[in-house]
């Protein structure tokens, strides 16, 4: 009876503290639903000088001549935690994107969002929104998998970008086929499938796609795009969803792969990121995005002079370059 009634405890235990988190996650989904909604209607302003994100009332209608006994309604500051970006110089910063990566690109006030991480859109629209970015120049599908593109679709619809960057995979999954019936939907957007060496400018920045170098591949993450961002003498390059044979294409390519930063590939798993890549690459920082990144990539990206900068210590990272030098902010 003892057993039982132990066992009993255990499960009710097990239980509540399931309940709790299933209860944690929907009011966090709420909350990020209120301030999308909040963003749309045009209670979050932006500081013109510092860009920094706030919520008013002001201007309100029915709102502004109400009268509460002992009641003020200041700005409420939101939490400027690690999201503001600048709007002069690059800043490229890593953000939350569930199983997946997705990487904001701000050059001298124009933007670009590579990648869309797992999940509906919410959070990662709602992370847009506390960088300050109201618009999207440019949308990089660095993937067809659900887990790498899935926060895309919703992301176009609110800030539809002039250009969306997609690669015409083998595989067209269910969120593949919700961005291209988005973008096919919203009229302005130009979608482009972009071959190795297409290049454009961003700001001052220049993107290039420097894979993949073929596609058709066994492996299909091989077929993801990856990017080289120059803003003048400093660079970064952004490693798509792709695996270690993927990698060795672009170096058997011989594009140019040398950078000040990298951000690795599928977060910094064991299954990219080879020995040939961080030597043609020879960063002097890396940033290694997935939950679980393999200690034995952090080993030798160190050992090849980097400083390694993970999300499960950093959380969210961010990159500065004002075109001579580059730096992480923390």
């Amino acid at each position: 009876m003892a057993r039982e009634a132990k066992s009993h405890v255990r499960k009710r235990r097990r239980g509540c503290i399931s309940g709790c988190l299933t209860n944690i996650l929907l009011l966090l989904g709420l909350g990020a639903l209120l301030f999308v909604g909040a963003c749309v209607l045009g209670f979050v302003k932006n500081d013109p000088e510092t860009g920094a994100p706030s919520l008013s009332l002001d201007g309100v209608a029915g709102l502004t001549n109400l009268r509460l006994p002992d009641v003020s309604l200041p700005d409420v500051s939101l939490p400027g935690w690690a999201y503001g970006v600048s709007k002069t110089g690059l800043t490229v910063k890593t953000l939350r994107a569930g199983d997946g990566e997705t990487v904001l690109v701000c050059a001298d006030g124009y933007t670009m969002l590579l990648g869309g991480g797992s999940g509906m859109g919410v959070t990662l629209t709602g992370q847009l929104l506390l960088c300050g970015v109201s618009h999207l120049n440019a949308a990089v599908a660095m993937s067809s998998q659900q887990s790498q593109i899935g926060g895309l679709p919703l992301a176009i619809t609110l800030m539809p970008p002039q250009y969306l960057l997609f690669q015409d995979s083998q595989t067209k999954g269910a969120a593949y086929n919700r961005l291209i019936a988005q973008a096919q939907k919203k009229s302005g957007i130009q979608a482009i499938v972009p071959e190795q060496g297409l290049s454009f400018m961003l700001g001052r920045a220049r993107v290039t796609f420097i894979g993949p170098a073929r596609t058709a591949h066994t492996d299909e993450r091989d077929d993801g795009l990856s990017v080289r961002i120059d803003y003048g003498s400093t660079s970064v390059l952004v490693m798509g969803a792709i695996t270690a044979g993927g990698e060795r294409e672009l170096i058997s390519s011989r594009v140019n792969l040398d950078a000040d930063a990298l951000i690795c590939a599928l977060g910094g798993s064991e299954e990219a990121t080879c020995a040939e890549l961080v030597s043609a690459v020879s960063p002097s920082i890396a940033l290694m995005t997935g939950k679980s990144p393999a200690n034995a990539v952090k080993v030798r990206l160190t050992r090849a002079g980097a400083q390694v900068y993970t999300a499960k210590e950093h959380g969210v990272m961010t990159l500065v370059s004002d075109g001579e030098t580059i730096q992480i902010k923390e």
